[in-house]
């Protein structure tokens, strides 16, 4: 899992709105219609079953330490999304038990290398990784007006590759993916999805319009690549396009820190 830094996440909270209308312009749902898509449901279903849930946020001081912002910043985001939530008091241990105790049914909590919302009556553990991978794959099949029967990239066959292409594959998309490490990439084709690996990303990019970029590189799709038909979905942080690409494409790209990431955990998380 990528660690976010403070200047990644510090203006998400007060533009919660204006994403959200973006994401109604680009993709035609906006971020609960999307994290809904990603799981199989309706917003209408998540919201009459479930609304009266209440979510917490466990700041974590292990590792490298707890980052400036995040947890009050994951909490803005579930509120956001129509459910009562709040930040523990405590941290660690303490936070989880101050959590359980105000009666919170999903938690949410990450450390340097997880990030996890566990809803307490269910024993269900939901991985953001997996999460934002399902989350992307929904907004682009939206975007795009479905991926059925069309080629679609994925870069990066990590957790949130693993999410995308599972989400893709179900969708009836042709899943290319590409991986700097082509026996993670194999791994991913062989866990039983739809995909074939491709080991040249330049002839990838150059031949696909569809494209989910799931890596840590900045600055890897370059802008002889962007057509007018190139359509981008990109939870990697950085972002993996060359700056002078964004005006060329920033109509039909989706791009963020967290909030499709935390936002489909959520509604995973519930149902």
């Amino acid at each position: 899992m990528t660690r976010l830094r403070e200047d990644d996440i510090v203006n998400i909270s007060s533009q919660l709105k204006e994403y959200d209308n973006q994401l109604l312009l680009k993709v035609g749902k906006t971020l609960a219609g999307i994290a809904a898509h990603a799981i199989g449901r309706t917003e209408k279903e998540i919201y009459i079953s479930h609304e009266d849930i209440v979510a917490a946020v466990v700041p974590m001081s292990c590792g490298e330490g707890i980052i400036n912002g995040f947890s009050q910043t994951v909490q803005k985001i579930i509120e956001f999304m129509g459910f009562a939530s709040f930040v523990t008091g405590s941290s660690d241990v303490g936070g989880l038990a101050e959590a359980v105790s105000r009666g919170a049914k999903v938690i949410f909590l990450g450390d340097d290398d997880n990030f996890i919302a566990v809803n307490t009556s269910k024993g269900k553990i939901v991985d953001n990784g997996i999460a934002t991978g399902r989350g992307y794959g929904a907004a682009l099949d939206l975007m795009a007006g479905g991926i059925q029967g069309k080629e679609v990239l994925l870069m990066g066959a990590g957790p949130v590759g693993t999410g995308a292409a599972e989400f893709m594959a179900s969708r009836g998309a042709r899943v290319l993916i590409y991986d700097i490490d082509i026996n993670k990439a194999e791994r991913l084709k062989e866990a039983g999805f739809a995909a074939q690996t491709v080991n040249e990303l330049d002839e990838a990019l150059e031949s696909c319009n569809l494209v989910l970029d799931a890596t840590p590189a900045a600055g890897i799709i370059g802008k002889e690549f962007i057509t007018q038909s190139t359509m981008i979905c990109a939870p990697g942080i950085p972002l993996g396009l060359c700056d002078e690409c964004i005006p060329l494409v920033s109509g039909r790209l989706v791009h963020d820190a967290l909030e499709i990431g935390v936002a489909t955990m959520l509604f995973e998380a519930v149902v």
